[in-house]
């Protein structure tokens, strides 16, 4: 493929033990996840926050206790960059590639909320960049490491859902949820912000080497983000496919991993696993147990996580997303499953339904 590890070429020293962040672009998705999962992170430490508009700024600032602020779209606009050793990066996608080549370049690593850029050609640019400047260029995969993906993934290693027969995600999208202000500037709009998480997930399961063999996209008029969009994954360990539907009335997210003897249901969302046997010849008393069997692991699996939420615990895989990036920082080696590299080939495979569709 088009698509080579990212080497960091230049031996340089590591950050001290403590990795000195700033956090770049003050939205919902760095306020929320970025900052306080890298304020549970050992080895980690917040000290400052750039953004450009003044009132964010002060308020975030405020409300973590930081004295180092900046009201600035790139690094040149940052006065005490000497202070910090790296930078997450939750500006609108569209900024990505100039935001994140501006800090490689003053030698701080990156790590970047998804989608990594706008294009294939930015994302290898990024690659390129982070190794030539001996830097780590990291991407926010972080569904691929909550717990529900994690006991699946156990599950279909150790054999107990059998043999692999096919991975499906599904998702439903109401448009009057939250969403950010800027998504439908993107190609296919929402499409184009939300499917990195399904072709990370595909990756994880079905392999590196899976491609997009055919999509199809269902145009509104007037609109960016389309009614639907399906694709199909091939040359992994099964066949894949994606649905995404945007104009539905509840907003679910789902992955379905299919065995030969088990099937694992993933309800992102939530982070719940509901796995149901082989029910046979589905008959009254098959259909009676899976039915018993989904209604009881999700009613569990529902209390579980609401009990993670209600305490702030309910990381979606970004505990661990943090915990790899810092740990590269320290290493200088490429975050593992969330590098520069796998960044662009989601970029890629997104590019593909855009080319088909």
């Amino acid at each position: 493929m088009l698509l080579r590890p990212q080497v960091n070429s230049k031996a340089i020293e590591a950050p001290p033990a403590t990795v000195r962040f700033a956090a770049v672009g003050l939205g919902w998705v760095t306020t929320h996840r970025h900052i306080p999962w890298l304020g549970r992170t050992s080895g980690a430490q917040l000290v400052g926050v750039i953004d450009r508009q003044p009132e964010r700024v002060d308020n975030v600032a405020a409300r973590f206790a930081l004295t180092h602020r900046a009201v600035s779209s790139d690094a040149d606009g940052v006065a005490w960059l000497d202070d910090i050793d790296a930078v997450t990066i939750g500006t609108a996608p569209m900024s990505h590639h100039a935001v994140a080549s501006g800090f490689l370049r003053r030698g701080k690593d990156v790590l970047l909320e998804k989608p990594l850029t706008m294009t294939v050609a930015e994302s290898l640019d990024l690659v390129e960049l982070a190794a030539r400047n001996g830097r780590v260029l990291g991407v926010v995969h972080n569904f691929q490491f909550a717990r529900s993906v994690r006991r699946a993934l156990r599950m279909l290693e150790r054999g107990s859902l059998g043999s692999l027969r096919e991975v499906w995600g599904l998702q439903l999208s109401n448009p009057l949820r939250r969403l950010p202000v800027w998504y439908e500037e993107l190609p296919l709009g929402l499409f184009y912000d939300e499917s990195p998480h399904f072709f990370y997930l595909m990756r994880r399961f079905l392999g590196d080497s899976v491609t997009v063999g055919d999509a199809t996209v269902v145009h509104r008029a007037g609109r960016q983000t389309p009614v639907s969009v399906g694709a199909q994954l091939v040359g992994g360990a099964a066949p894949g496919r994606i649905d995404m539907h945007f104009e539905a009335p509840v907003s679910e997210w789902q992955l379905m991993v299919v065995g030969s003897r088990r099937l694992a249901i993933i309800d992102i969302f939530r982070d719940i696993l509901v796995t149901l046997p082989n029910d046979g010849e589905h008959s009254a008393r098959d259909i009676l147990r899976t039915s018993a069997e989904a209604g009881i692991r999700h009613l569990a699996g529902a209390v579980t996580s609401g009990m993670l939420h209600a305490a702030g615990r309910l990381a979606y895989g970004n505990d661990e997303v943090m915990h790899r990036f810092v740990s590269s920082c320290r290493t200088r080696a490429d975050p593992i499953r969330i590098s520069g590299a796998d960044g662009a080939a989601v970029v890629a495979l997104q590019h593909a339904v855009l080319t088909a569709g």
